[in-house]
């Protein structure tokens, strides 16, 4: 599968970094045809040796190596400009794939992880390696998220029918996405992308085995060896979002019980700003299911004795309303998934090991 001429030169144009992508998998088989055949279509930066793709295979059970190996061999089987590899991980989670997956680009200047089931815009990769060649405090950054209702199964960046990408963000995606971009600024952002994340090779990071959520614990890392994390907006990755009566309950619960473990296992960088980011991190999501009702009480009580009972009556409708539109019912079942969450941690604790539910 060929390369577009504007993707070639855009990568030819970028200066020289040597990029090691991984592709974590564990029963992947299913999206890895188009994940590959997205990355055949990619434009890799110009360098004198060939940049590494491996995909890591993580104990599946599918044939997901078996296809990894047929599909890099038809989409990078008669390029020079990458190596392609599968290795197997020794068991465990997401991290003990990636810190195998380390050790077969151990020659490359940039790690970069990112998702069997999201895909790259064709300059992703090239703006990645500019953003680290532009910014020589850079140490870790992500790439932009945008998330669609559905995509090619070819690996291409259009709908299934072949039309336009059509956006399914809603309001708190919108909301966090402006948070990163806003904290990016300063080089602090917190709450960075996994689905498709890099950082120097040379800052040495590993991911934590026992954490679910590594990329935050990377980031950490990342931040105390005195390093910038910033969010890239020209290196966007696709992804689709399901309709939450198609995705299972239980994968929002544990994702949020990921967050709360990591937190809960990671110390503050050095620093007020920092210090005070990781307050409001740790704490916030915790606390913000019982300080909201609290709040919303003393709002109650407090208009009720000021203002009296039909300012009070008034009040009360305005919240019961605002909780029914789309935005409330989402804000209010997003704190339930918190407290779920943060019961689940609490009482069970989370294995580092993962797998996507895909329907």
């Amino acid at each position: 599968m060929s390369v577009s001429a504007d993707a070639r030169a855009a990568g030819t144009a970028a200066e020289a970094l040597r990029l090691g992508v991984l592709v974590p998998c564990r029963n992947e088989a299913e999206v890895l045809p188009a994940k590959l055949a997205n990355l055949g279509l990619a434009a890799w930066p110009a360098h004198d040796q060939p940049h590494r793709l491996v995909v890591i295979d993580n104990g599946s059970s599918d044939g997901t190596a078996e296809a990894a190996r047929a599909l890099l061999a038809e989409h990078f089987g008669a390029r020079s400009e990458v190596a392609t590899q599968v290795v197997s991980a020794p068991g465990g989670g997401k991290p003990a794939a990636l810190r195998a997956g380390l050790e077969a680009i151990a020659d490359c200047d940039l790690v970069v992880v990112t998702d069997a089931d999201v895909r790259l815009e064709a300059l992703a990769l090239t703006e990645i390696a500019r953003a680290f060649v532009a910014t020589p405090d850079l140490g870790l950054a992500c790439g932009a998220q945008v998330f669609v209702e559905e995509l090619a199964e070819d690996g291409r960046l259009r709908s299934s029918a072949g039309g336009e990408l059509r956006p399914a963000a809603g309001f708190y995606d919108r909301l966090t996405a402006w948070v990163r971009r806003c904290e990016s600024r300063s080089g602090r952002l917190f709450s960075v992308h996994g689905q498709l994340m890099a950082w120097r090779r040379s800052l040495d990071l590993e991911p934590r085995a026992g954490l679910a959520a590594d990329d935050i614990a990377l980031r950490q890392d990342a931040r105390r060896r005195g390093a910038r994390v910033e969010l890239i907006p020209g290196a966007r990755f696709f992804e689709v979002k399901l309709e939450r009566s198609l995705r299972p309950d239980d994968q929002a619960v544990r994702r949020a019980a990921a967050y709360f473990q990591v937190m809960r296992a990671l110390q503050p960088v050095p620093g007020a700003a920092d210090r005070l980011q990781f307050l409001v991190y740790r704490y916030g999501p915790e606390w913000t299911p019982w300080l909201a009702p609290l709040v919303l009480l003393a709002a109650l009580v407090g208009v009720g004795l000021w203002l009296g009972p039909i300012a009070l009556a008034a009040f009360a409708a305005a919240v019961a309303i605002a909780a029914l539109t789309p935005v409330g019912r989402r804000l209010i079942e997003l704190l339930w998934i918190m407290e779920r969450a943060r019961r689940l941690e609490r009482r069970q604790g989370l294995a580092d090991g993962w797998e996507m539910a895909r329907s």
